[in-house]
């Protein structure tokens, strides 16, 4: 038997939104102290991006990997130790402002009563994702969650997918057909990662990627809204049955 139409959601720019990394990113750009160069074509989210996937729950870890990314955009040693304290201390203590993206409550509930089923999959931490679980109450629409630390390997590897269609054939109990398979993202990771784990890829143009390098990734379907998706086969046919 057929199983329902599976949409999966990357986490951050797709489910929720992120001010504040993005305020966090605009506070440290202007500060003169840290001799920004070569920040010219980035945006503020490019910048919280860059921080965010290379932190790590291992702090060591992360200021190495941090250390190392923003070395082209702060050339001193020491202040990009003290920008790798000061940011990653700061942007949590505004992540309880954090919602979900307009409109989209509303969305899922829709699909949800059609019968699709919806899953997550991220890489941000596993503990930062269980925060907004519980506190958006995720589990009223989201039965899979996938983080970083579910998987050996993050975006764009098509790994974590893999990992989701796994949970949600134990779930239905029932083969998954990855042609009834969706991954939506706002950056050409989830692009990539969707095409490498065989499954439709939608991009979306209202999140924090640029519309040209997401055409570049070779999406299945743009989106410039998330209320385009409403409008998509099967989706379109499953709210008109």
């Amino acid at each position: 038997m057929a199983h329902p139409p599976i949409l999966l959601f990357d986490f951050d720019g797709c489910v929720i939104t992120q001010k504040s990394l993005e305020y966090t990113a605009l506070v440290h750009l202007k500060k003169k102290f840290y001799n920004w160069r070569n920040t010219e074509s980035l945006r503020l989210i490019d910048i919280a991006r860059l921080f965010e996937e290379a932190d790590s729950k291992n702090k060591i870890k992360a200021f190495i990997n941090i250390y190392r990314v923003f070395k082209n955009y702060i050339p001193s040693r020491w202040k990009r130790v003290l920008f790798f304290v000061r940011f990653r201390r700061m942007y949590p203590k505004y992540e309880k402002y954090e919602t979900l993206k307009p409109k989209l409550r509303e969305i899922l509930t829709d699909l949800h009563k059609c019968g699709v089923i919806f899953g997550i999959v991220s890489n941000t931490s596993g503990e930062r994702l269980s925060v907004f679980r519980n506190r958006l109450n995720l589990d009223e629409y989201f039965s899979v969650f996938v983080s970083r630390d579910d998987t050996p390997v993050r975006k764009p590897h098509g790994h974590p997918v893999l990992v989701a269609l796994k949970h949600f054939k134990e779930e239905l109990g029932t083969p998954i057909d990855k042609n009834n398979v969706y991954l939506i993202g706002d950056l050409p990771t989830d692009i990539e990662c969707a095409n490498n784990a065989g499954v439709k890829s939608i991009a979306l143009l209202s999140g924090h990627g640029t519309k040209l390098s997401l055409e570049k990734a070779n999406p299945t379907i743009i989106l410039r809204d998330i209320e385009e998706i409403l409008e998509i086969d099967p989706f379109k046919k499953l709210l008109l049955d």
